[in-house]
């Protein structure tokens, strides 16, 4: 019974995590058609794309508290519910007035879902196979990315866009209809993380509804989960210009919109196998997670200059090294965050989402200013500069999360192996780094 949960309880938070951020997704990726029925310049598309995750942003640390306090499954619900009712919506927009406030909307169901999915499999994976577990749960955006890449020659460029976001809409409906058959299961199942908390008691992320006590809180300080939120707001912001815009600039230098539709495509296939295979190899011993941040971050940030050569052959060459290295760290970064705050998943995440939302919501409306200004290959370096800063930002947290370590623990207890650290500790472990 406990792995058929298990199993209902990831695909819930796969799932989850696609419906909440494919409206974003979809809308860069049928940028072109909205263009000509809406009348949306490259700043109008950065502005209501960066609506969503402004949204996202503001209501991020509440609702991540309101997740921990309702547990994941009604949260995940209420997220999923809304998703749904804006997915419709957007697919009756007349303006681009009409089309932003839905995307607002659309964006506070997302602040409440990520953290409900992140709790949601803390409480019922296993933790040896928790990084693997976050690694698919992080998958959802690179594929509501080529979701939306698919959607441009199947859907937009025949039926029409609306459909697009009535497609949207089903994926949230499914996924709705996988979160209610885990109501009765709310408690951490065993074998799940099993961590000491600030309190120095075992839990298993945050305190179960029902339970007495104050709410729980973040292991970490707060000026440590600033610096997470820095490297996802820079990290994000790099990624919401590449999604934003890849498929337009693309059609920019040549190519044709099927071709370019199918770039992002293929890159997103690129950026989920990418996602898996690290999640998995975060699973062992050797590993260490933000580590690979920052590695994957800076690799990720000279990928992307070369698109600055703004020709159909750097799209297609470059677009692998894009997504394989700079969409591959969100896994990473979310494992790091919950294996640092084992007390709460769910808040500790809502703080590190704020600044990946305000990243992915300031990418595109930057990147359109940037773009009607000086063009696409201004837009690739300041995005390839942004994850190269991202990893020098994640090398310096590393350090600090170090030096954390020792000064509280030196033993160097550490939750990376999912291994509950001794009785004897009255710290709660932190991750080695």
């Amino acid at each position: 019974m406990s792995a058929s949960i298990a199993r209902r309880a990831l695909f819930g938070g796969v799932v989850g995590t696609t419906s909440s951020v494919l409206p974003a997704f979809m809308t860069g990726a049928i940028a072109v058609q909205l263009a000509d029925d809406l009348a949306l310049g490259a700043s109008q598309l950065g502005l209501v794309i960066g609506g969503f995750f402004a949204s996202a942003a503001l209501g991020s640390v509440l609702l991540g508290r309101l997740a921990e306090r309702l547990g994941p499954g009604p949260a995940m619900r209420i997220g999923l519910l809304t998703s749904l009712v804006t997915g419709l919506a957007l697919s009756q927009a007349r303006s681009a007035l009409h089309l932003g406030l839905a995307l607002l909307v659309a964006g506070t169901s997302n602040a409440l879902t990520q953290p409900a999915a992140n709790l949601l499999l803390v409480r019922h994976v296993p933790a040896g196979r928790l990084g693997l577990a976050m690694a698919l749960k992080q998958a959802g955006m690179p594929i509501a990315s080529l979701l939306g890449g698919v959607a441009v020659p199947v859907l937009a460029l025949t039926v029409g866009w609306r459909w697009a976001y009535v497609a949207a809409a089903l994926v949230a409906a499914a996924a709705l209809a996988a979160v209610p058959s885990l109501g009765q299961h709310e408690g951490r199942r065993p074998g799940s993380v099993r961590l000491l908390g600030s309190s120095g008691s075992p839990t298993g992320s945050g305190r179960l509804p029902g339970s007495s006590g104050s709410p729980a809180r973040p292991d970490l300080p707060r000026r440590l989960l600033i610096g997470y939120a820095v490297v996802g707001l820079l990290g994000a912001a790099a990624a919401g210009a590449t999604v934003s815009f890849l498929v337009s600039a693309g059609e920019g230098s040549g190519l044709s919109p099927g071709a370019a539709g199918l770039l992002l495509t293929g890159g997103s296939a690129v950026g989920i196998t990418s996602r898996i295979l690290h999640g998995r190899w975060a699973d062992g011993p050797r590993l260490l997670p933000i580590r690979r941040v920052a590695l994957l971050l800076g690799v990720g940030g000279l990928a992307t200059i070369v698109l600055a050569l703004d020709t159909p052959v750097a799209y297609v060459g470059a677009v692998v090294p894009v997504f394989a290295f700079g969409w591959a760290w969100p896994g990473l970064f979310n494992l790091s965050v919950v294996r640092n705050n084992p007390s709460a998943a769910a808040a500790s995440t809502g703080v590190t989402q704020t600044g990946v939302y305000i990243g992915a919501g300031a990418g595109p409306v930057l990147g359109g200013l940037v773009v009607d200004a000086a063009g696409y290959p201004a837009l690739w370096w300041a995005a390839g500069l942004s994850l190269l800063l991202a990893s020098g930002t994640a090398l310096l947290l590393r350090a600090r999360l170090r030096a954390r370590r020792t000064t509280l623990s030196p033993d160097g207890f550490a939750s990376d192996a999912g291994v509950e650290p001794s009785s004897r500790s009255r710290f709660h472990p932190l991750e080695r780094r």
